[in-house]
């Protein structure tokens, strides 16, 4: 039977269903609700969009879930009814309201429920890759992954359109491709015709003088020694005939020069040692007349030759050539004279500066009182040239394009395939190809074909596959073979339909508690974004990842000494939006260059690898003693003068004192680039970033008519005069209450997270240009909504760290998140509070909190 596998993974996506449970609100808290909500919370007020006015409830409902879960907090926290309101709910009455919606809400949000979840771009590429090797791509456009609750690994976010089927059908069959290629048919030979003027000029490495390419320097480095042709890139492996005329240019003695021709990828760098490609052949060089060379060569697909001067005198090596300048110097007094007299700086290089030392040495009132090798002058320019080599080399070599000795090339030819070989790229093929089929050996081909797809099936599903899904493939080749296709053929449908199958594009699909292929496969995605390696897969089959201390021991082996850098990378981006920053350009009076931006991610990144390597206490997040940073950015932004290398470019590990303005995650440059706009601060969004990501205890989204707050850039309000004005609105003051004074104790953060006091004020002075002068003085004054008062940022930093298992539990949410693809639902908050509590009673630290995290029925269930 055929079947369209993309039919498969539409209909697979598509089916869902929903069983109602609607369950009437008991007399008593129905009661408390129409005395104390409903005159605000009714269908027809509905004042923050709450609706409380029902007299039953669909508890499968995940929106009616979030819904009353609202309210019991509002309840709970005795933030509603508001204080303004004069009838209040006796204390036993809001205890009997917060204990029938924790109740409805414990029994009727179970552990579980992620939806089928897809592989995410990145997690697809990898274990194509894992697969196949590091040479799949994805082809060009390929659909970005949507983000939810801050991650790209939400079940509910990755979708399947139309574009994403239609390119996971071609990167199937691009991969197909790679390994059944068609038939190979021997081209028809072709001549590649190269003068010398098409030949590469890579840096000083050659010159074209009289029609002819001279090469004047030895060089590790291709792209300083040797040239190639610039338009000939061979698309066949194959044997050609090369055919070069070459000869020498002002030789110095009798001795040939020796010629090496190698051969090269067009698509590899430049800059890559001659030593590291394929020598073709050596030849001679022994005449000044042009002499013709011809032979036979293995050339691969996307190659061609490279010629290069294996014995010339002008050697890049740094001892090599001080020896050269100063045997020329002792022959020479001129030579030295020019070399004494000429400014030291980067003009010096290459052709102007060969003709600034010539001009010097044409002054017929050259001094020559210094041009000794005993002078100062000599040695210290010999200096220049140790320190300076490649400066020196590529300045001098022109002295040998224009008298010698130098190597020339007038001319090359390529022609073939005169026979067609297998290349790098068909020898990978035919591994490929061994790895997937193995040998027939005594069996019949049925019999193989089984064989191979049992084996490659349950690499690409990541688990044993079932007898039947094994035939159905074997059928499909068997049906394949009986049109008159080949069994390679076969195999080409065979891999690109796997390749498109739910299967393979999906992962724990099944409902309730997780097996054991499913847990090898949701750990390895979680720290790995791959699929699972042998280690976990052979524990998979033992039976052993469904115990939690199996489990957590597998998660600690690939933790390892330092943490995945790839899952801390995909993991802190998301979590502290750090992958925004590439798309800020903050405005240039900040003096932040793209090197300082670069490094902002890097410093995140570095902090949090401690964090969990050293199993640090949770408290560090917020307020450490250490930090990682650039020395740019250390002076930039942080103001630190010392503890640093101030001659390092890489991010360094720092020590500060507790207690301050920087250091833990709400000190950072990036957390503070990415909650601004690049030109001004926005304490709102601030606010509502350290609710969200910090403090878990994000705002809803703001009413549909309420507007934006426009920044005033002129200095007439400060933003805590146009929030006061924002947050007097009844629909607002609410939310704001929360949110405004977290933000404002943020503010003196510019918008690159350097210090400041005041606003910077606009202003044009007496010559009409633009100044920045220092504007009103910034209030970070707050009151946190449990009353304690706050004067800046150290206040705030000293308020979380003494409610730290706040933070813990809002960073162990985004963790379970980011690894399970669900937001955790009401049931799960409460068995994450119940780690973090017993983790902080224990005095464990982060890694502790991290593979508790991984042993408990959250992560273990779908």
């Amino acid at each position: 039977m055929r079947f369209d596998q993309l039919t498969v993974i539409a209909v697979f996506c598509a089916t869902s269903s929903t069983h109602a449970a609607l369950e009437a609100i008991p007399d008593r808290p129905a009661d408390i609700l129409a005395t104390y909500c409903l005159d605000c919370h009714d269908a027809d007020v509905q004042k923050g969009e709450i609706n409380l006015d029902f007299l039953e409830i669909d508890w499968s409902d995940h929106d009616a879930q979030f819904h009353w879960e609202r309210v019991l907090k509002a309840v709970r926290s005795g933030e509603m009814p508001p204080e303004k309101k004069k009838t209040q709910p006796t204390k036993e009455e809001r205890e009997v309201l917060v204990s029938w919606i924790d109740q409805q809400l414990m029994e009727h949000t179970t552990t579980g429920g992620t939806v089928a979840r897809r592989l995410n771009k990145t997690e697809y590429l990898n274990t194509l890759r894992s697969i196949f090797g590091s040479w799949v791509q994805l082809p060009e456009g390929f659909p970005a992954d949507d983000f939810d609750h801050g991650f790209n690994t939400v079940g509910e976010s990755l979708l399947v359109s139309a574009p994403l089927l239609k390119a996971y059908k071609e990167t199937a069959a691009t991969i197909a491709d790679e390994i059944f290629p068609p038939e190979r048919t021997t081209p028809k030979p072709k001549k590649y015709v190269i003068p010398a003027d098409e030949l590469v000029i890579s840096y000083s490495s050659g010159s074209v003088r009289d029609g002819a390419m001279r090469l004047g320097i030895r060089a590790e480095s291709m792209s300083r020694s040797c040239t190639w042709p610039q338009k000939v890139e061979l698309s066949h492996s194959g044997v050609y005939e090369i055919q070069f005329d070459a000869s020498q240019f002002s030789p110095q003695s009798d001795e040939p020069m020796e010629l090496h021709v190698y051969a090269r990828d067009v698509s590899g760098s430049d800059g890559v040692g001659v030593s590291t490609q394929r020598l073709l052949k050596s030849f001679s060089i022994t005449e000044e007349s042009p002499r013709t060379f011809s032979f036979e060569a293995e050339l691969y697909e996307g190659q061609t030759i490279v010629f290069y001067w294996a014995d010339a005198p002008l050697d890049s090596d740094r001892d090599a050539l001080e020896e050269y300048f100063r045997e020329r110097f002792a022959a020479d007094p001129k030579f030295l004279a020019g070399w004494q007299q000429i400014e030291h700086s980067q003009g010096l290089r290459g052709g102007s500066g060969w003709e600034r030392v010539k001009k010097i040495m044409r002054d017929p009132e050259l001094d020559l009182s210094e041009a000794t090798m005993e002078s100062e002058a000599t040695q210290k320019r010999l200096n220049l040239i140790r320190q300076n080599t490649v400066l020196y080399m590529e300045t001098v070599v022109f002295d040998h394009f224009e008298n010698g000795p130098a190597m020339e090339i007038h001319g090359a030819t390529i022609r073939g395939p005169i026979k067609i070989i297998d290349g790098p790229r068909e020898q990978q093929r035919n591994r490929m190809q061994r790895n997937l089929m193995g040998q027939q050996e005594d069996r019949t081909e049925e019999e193989w074909v089984h064989e191979m797809m049992e084996r490659f099936l349950t690499e690409v599903f990541r688990r044993p596959v079932e007898k039947k899904t094994v035939t159905a493939y074997t059928q499909l080749i068997a049906r394949h073979r009986a049109e008159g296709n080949s069994l390679e053929n076969g195999l080409h449908l065979a891999v690109r339909t796997a390749l498109i199958s739910p299967q393979f594009l999906f992962r724990e699909t099944k409902p309730g508690k997780l097996d054991n292929y499913d847990l090898a496969t949701r750990l390895s995605y979680f720290l790995r974004g791959k699929a699972p390696d042998d280690k976990l897969l052979r524990l998979a089959e033992q039976g052993k990842l469904t115990n939690p201390e199996n489990l957590v021991a597998e998660a600690e082996r690939m933790l390892g000494k330092n943490p995945p850098s790839d899952f801390v990378e995909s993991f802190t981006s998301q979590w502290l939006d750090t992958r925004l920053v590439e798309e800020i350009m903050p405005d240039p009076r900040f003096g932040m260059n793209e090197n300082n931006l670069r490094s902002l991610s890097e410093e995140v990144e570095a902090f949090f690898t401690e964090m969990l390597r050293e199993n640090r206490p949770m408290t560090d997040f917020i307020d450490p003693d250490f930090l990682y940073t650039t020395s740019a950015v250390a002076q930039k932004v942080y103001g630190l003068k010392k503890g640093f290398n101030k001659n390092s470019r890489n991010v360094q590990r720092v020590e500060i004192e507790r207690g301050g303005r920087y250091g833990g995650i709400l000190g950072k440059s990036a957390v503070m680039l990415v909650t601004a706009n690049g030109v001004d601060t926005q304490p709102v969004m601030r606010g509502v970033w350290v609710l969200e990501n910090v403090l878990g205890n994000a705002p809803p989204p703001p009413p549909n008519a309420v507007p934006a707050i426009t920044p005033d850039t002129t200095g007439a309000n400060t933003p805590r005069d146009l929030l006061l004005a924002h947050a007097s609105e009844e629909s607002c003051a609410g939310c704001h209450k929360k949110i405004d004074p977290v933000g404002f104790a943020l503010e003196n953060f510019d918008p690159v997270g350097r210090w400041r006091e005041h606003y910077p004020v606009y202003r044009k002075n007496k010559q009409g240009r633009r100044v920045i002068v220092d504007g009103p003085p910034i209030d970070a004054t707050g009151t946190l909504p449990d009353g304690t008062p706050i004067r800046d940022i150290t206040d705030l930093k000293r308020w979380i760290v003494e409610n730290i298992d706040q933070f813990s539990t809002c960073l162990s949410e985004k963790l379970l998140t980011y690894a399970t693809g669900r937001e955790p639902n009401y049931s799960e908050r409460k068995e994450i509070q119940d780690v973090v509590r017993t983790v902080s009673d224990e005095n464990g630290g982060f890694r502790d909190l991290f593979l508790a995290l991984v042993a408990t029925d959250i992560f273990r269930t779908k």
